[in-house]
């Protein structure tokens, strides 16, 4: 009933009879998602686009801040190489479930939309004071790792989640040749 809130009545230049550009449009409401985004370091590309109709409905939605689909199929829609990923390979079941257990929808001060770093993020569900945590990372304070450097977060072949490259030593599972425990 407020349609013209956001539409020109007589004409626009913008797409949808939109009063003005669709980010500037939904920010004029929305202002505390245009801080995070000014502020972030990784940043959505539909967001930076301004293109906030790829995830959400700006009229009607049965769903909640009117996305047009749940996580993870609304991220999968635009996100076609790891929806086949997750299909074919290992998914690591916290990416199969929602991606916003881990990624901001929005914007980040983190690298890769992430909530927070990636310790904390792995770490919520990857007990490093497990005694086959610490033989596994060869005693490695948990803290100092980068979880991304061996492992894939999303999905993989190798069931502990190792990227399909990896160095031969480690491969071959002699660390310690170089890692001296």
């Amino acid at each position: 009933g407020m349609c013209l809130s956001c539409h020109d009545s007589h004409a626009s230049n913008v797409k949808g009879m939109a009063s003005s550009a669709l980010g500037a449009r939904c920010a004029s409401c929305h202002d505390g998602i245009e801080k995070d985004v000014k502020a972030a370091r990784s940043k959505h590309k539909p967001v930076a686009a301004s293109e906030c109709t790829q995830c959400h409905s700006p009229h009607k939605s049965r769903l909640p801040g009117l996305l047009l689909a749940r996580s993870p199929a609304l991220c999968l829609s635009c996100h076609k190489e790891l929806k086949t990923r997750l299909e074919k390979d290992k998914a690591h079941q916290p990416a199969a479930r929602d991606c916003e257990r881990c990624h901001r929808p929005h914007a980040s001060p983190q690298d890769s939309l992430l909530a927070q770093a990636i310790q904390p993020t792995c770490l919520g569900c990857h007990n490093p004071q497990r005694a086959s945590f610490s033989k596994a990372h060869l005693g490695i304070d948990a803290q100092v790792m980068d979880c991304r450097k061996c492992h894939a977060p999303h999905a993989s072949k190798d069931p502990k989640f190792f990227k399909a490259t990896v160095h031969m030593p480690f491969g071959a599972r002699s660390c310690d040749e170089c890692h001296i425990p």
